[in-house]
């Protein structure tokens, strides 16, 4: 029982996660616009509700594999930034909110050059 809707035993439930960062009773700005803010401290909005984003899923059916998808994001980025130097070449694309994973609607272009020296 969700507040007073009752949902039966066979049914399915899908949750969005572009939606749910659309949620005023979680986040103070809900906004198509993605602000990254909201998940640092001190604003952590996310935490309002243990299912505030849903991202990777929640509860005892969250996705065993969040962890390992954050550290092979973080190592593929420390890499791409350590050794390139990025540009957007015009302006940046806008979301596309009509497939399974939101992206960039085409074309996203991107200008990168080998750095001489990487950052260290």
């Amino acid at each position: 029982m969700l507040q007073d809707v009752v949902i039966p035993r066979t049914d399915t439930i899908f949750l969005s996660p572009v939606y749910s960062g659309l949620r005023e009773e979680i986040f103070s700005k809900p906004t198509e616009a993605y602000d990254p803010y909201r998940f640092l401290a001190p604003r952590n909005e996310h935490e309002k509700h243990t299912h505030g984003w849903v991202g990777f899923g929640g509860g005892r059916h969250r996705c065993l594999g969040e962890q390992f998808a954050y550290v092979q994001i973080k190592t593929i980025w420390s890499y791409l930034l350590r050794n390139f130097e990025l540009e957007a070449p015009s302006a940046l694309p806008v979301p596309n909110y009509e497939a399974l994973v939101v992206g960039p609607k085409p074309p996203a272009l991107l200008k990168y050059r080998r750095r001489a020296q990487p950052l260290v």
